[in-house]
């Protein structure tokens, strides 16, 4: 009884991990495919390391004068 105590206290779910279930649950096929489209987005946009960047120099161009 103990062990199945404990197994409930660490399978329950956080307020937070229920309510985004509960929301995963309302998801429409509309609102998944912009979540897909996002996640896509998002996977193009990783952070480059710097050994992959590519280094790009500036025009150094005149600051424009304030009268």
């Amino acid at each position: 009884e103990a062990i199945l105590d404990v197994k409930k206290q660490v399978m329950k779910p956080s307020p937070l991990e229920q309510v985004l279930t509960d929301a995963l649950d309302d998801i429409d096929s509309d609102q998944e495919q912009e979540i897909e489209e996002c996640l896509k987005n998002l996977d193009a946009l990783k952070e480059v390391s710097p050994l992959e960047s590519k280094i790009e120099e500036l025009k150094d161009d005149p600051k424009p004068v304030e009268v």
